[in-house]
């Protein structure tokens, strides 16, 4: 796939000037009359030294600043970008609509949105929208609303992650999906091209590996949460007796193993983000030659 011109220039936007504080890059990529807005700061900042002004001023306050972009959608002369930056207020004064802010010595991380257009392969205006009132919350400038008591205890959440292993993964025990799982559960992971989402959904996973491993077996070695957050180290070993991936049973056997985090509301699992030794298990599966 050939990378998009102006999607490589949104990212060494992000990487080289507002992480870098690369003024060659600066103007290298933005157009001389470059205007940056962002309802966070109370006025535009103009040109590449406009913009290299604003990034020293957030570099003094969060020394250890950082952004980086997640997704980004280009089409015509944009490319839009979310984004998810933080830092901890350490350093100097931070410049805001609330006017300047002194050191709080508190930690935020936000997620933002960033609308590019390039123009003659520079970039001529960004408009930025961030969760300002997220970041005034973190940083204590306005007094956050009471966190509402979690409905599991962390040792709670580590438990149902030991169940969806042991009962749904191991046992095949699908009745479990709805008991443990949110109807909105979505599972991912690389080897799949989009989330499997909602328990019929993820039944159907289930049954198909298992009908490609009928004896397989989850082992979480380790595991550790936090807030509504489970990670587990795991592996599995199993048979190959049918179709996976496009592999016709070969009877092998094969050990895997990867980490997963569990997503926990409400007593429920909304989510698992899953990677594992997927080349190795091609390789075991001879796939790989």
């Amino acid at each position: 796939m050939t990378p998009n011109p102006n999607k490589q220039l949104a990212r060494r936007y992000f990487l080289e000037i507002l992480n870098g504080q690369n003024a060659q890059t600066a103007h290298e990529i933005l157009s001389d009359d470059f205007v940056f807005t962002l309802p966070t700061h109370p006025e535009p900042f103009k040109g590449p030294d406009g913009f290299l002004g604003l990034t020293k001023m957030l570099h003094d306050a969060f020394p250890d600043f950082y952004i980086f972009p997640a997704d980004m959608v280009a089409g015509d002369d944009w490319v839009v970008t979310r984004w998810r930056g933080g830092g901890a207020h350490t350093g100097g004064a931070l410049v805001t609509i609330k006017g300047d802010l002194p050191p709080t010595g508190q930690a935020f991380e936000i997620d933002g949105m960033t609308w590019h257009t390039i123009k003659n392969g520079k970039i001529v205006e960004s408009i930025g929208h961030e969760d300002t009132l997220g970041l005034l919350f973190q940083l204590g400038v306005i007094p956050a609303p009471p966190a509402p008591e979690p409905p599991t205890s962390g040792e709670q959440n580590i438990q149902l992650a030991l169940r969806y292993f042991n009962e749904i993964m191991s046992q095949g025990k699908l009745e479990v999906v709805e008991e443990i799982l949110d109807p909105s559960f979505a599972f991912i992971i690389p080897t799949q091209p989009a989330p499997i989402v909602g328990h019929e959904a993820f039944k159907g996973f289930v049954s198909y590996l298992r009908n490609a491993f009928p004896d397989i077996k989850f082992t979480s070695h380790r595991h550790t949460c936090e807030g509504e957050k489970v990670a587990s180290r795991w592996s599995i070993e199993g048979t190959h007796k049918g179709e996976f991936l496009g592999m016709p049973a070969t009877g092998h056997a094969i050990k895997d193993w990867g980490i997963d985090i569990f997503t926990i509301r409400g007593g429920k699992i909304v989510s698992v983000h899953v990677n594992e030794n997927d080349f190795g298990l091609m390789q075991q599966l001879g796939m790989m030659g």
